[in-house]
C-alpha cells in the first residue's frame, strides 16, 4: 500500500516556482557585462598579428572527417567575451550540412577602446551561425563605439583541452588566446573557409578563422549567478520529481 507524503508535496509546490523565478533570473543576469572598473589592463591591446612561427599546412582528423589547415599568420588576442555561439547548437544547421566538426565554437569578443569607453554596457550582442550583431541604442552611443575593436572569431580548438577551455569561456568573461589565423576546409574539397587578416574589414568574410593552440579564461564574469543557475536546475527537477511521482 503505498502511502502519501502531503508535507512533501507541501514543500515542492514551493520549491518548484522558487526555483523557476530563480532560473529565469540567473539566466538573464548571468549574461551582465563586467563594469569598466573590472576590466583588466591587457584587454586595452590590440590584437597581435605576425608571420613569426608560422608551420606549413597540415592535416587535422574530427569525427571521421579530415580537413586541411593552412596557417596564414600568428595570431594573439585579449578580449572581453560578449556574445557566443556553440555550433553544436540544435539551432545550428550550417556545420552540419557541410560537415565542419572543427569550428567547435564562435566567440565575439571587443577590446581597446571599446572596453576603455564602457560603451558596450550600453549595447546589445548576439550570435547565430559564423556572424555577430550589435545594437546601439543612440548615436552617441554609436559614435564613441568602434568596430575596429571588435571581432568574430571562428574557433578550431588544436585538442581537446583547449576545447573544454574554449567550450567554459561564457559572456562576461575576459578572455586571452593564440594560435593562427588560418584557411581549412576537408581534404581534397574545391573550397575552403578563409580568414579575415585585418581588423577594418566588414561583412561577409570579415571573422577571424583562429586554430587555438592556448585558451585561457583572465577573469570569469557573473559566477554566483552561473552557480545559481545550477542551483536552480537541480531544485526544480528534484520539486517536480516529487509532484509526479511521490
Amino acid at each position: 500500500m503505498r502511502q502519501r507524503s502531503p508535507g512533501l508535496r507541501r514543500l515542492a509546490r514551493l520549491v518548484l516556482p522558487a526555483a523557476l523565478v530563480a532560473l529565469a533570473a540567473s539566466l538573464f543576469l548571468g549574461r551582465r557585462l563586467p563594469g569598466r572598473d573590472l576590466i583588466l589592463e591587457p584587454l586595452g591591446r590590440s590584437p597581435v598579428q605576425t608571420e613569426e612561427g608560422v608551420p606549413e599546412p597540415f592535416e587535422v582528423a574530427r569525427r571521421g572527417f579530415t580537413y586541411t589547415v593552412t596557417p596564414l599568420y600568428s595570431y594573439e588576442l585579449w578580449g572581453l567575451v560578449v556574445s557566443y555561439h556553440h555550433s553544436s547548437s540544435f539551432l545550428d544547421i550550417s556545420h552540419k550540412k557541410w560537415n565542419d566538426y572543427l569550428n567547435t565554437k564562435d566567440i565575439c569578443v571587443i577590446w581597446g577602446r571599446n572596453v576603455e569607453t564602457g560603451v558596450y554596457r550600453r549595447m546589445t550582442f548576439r550570435n547565430r551561425d559564423f556572424t555577430c550583431y550589435y545594437r546601439y541604442p543612440d548615436r552617441e552611443t554609436g559614435q564613441l563605439f568602434t568596430e575596429n575593436a571588435l571581432s568574430n572569431n571562428h574557433l578550431l580548438p588544436a585538442d581537446e583541452l583547449v576545447a573544454e577551455a574554449v567550450r567554459r569561456a561564457r559572456t562576461g568573461d575576459q578572455v586571452h588566446f593564440k594560435g593562427w589565423l588560418v584557411s581549412y576546409g576537408l581534404k581534397g574539397a574545391p573550397y575552403s573557409r578563409g580568414s579575415s587578416t585585418v581588423r577594418t574589414d566588414r561583412g561577409n568574410g570579415a571573422c577571424e578563422v583562429v586554430y587555438v593552440t592556448e585558451f585561457e579564461i583572465l577573469r570569469p564574469a557573473n559566477t554566483a549567478w552561473r552557480a545559481a543557475r545550477k542551483i536552480s536546475l537541480v531544485l526544480a527537477g528534484l520539486a517536480l520529481g516529487v509532484l509526479i511521482f511521490v
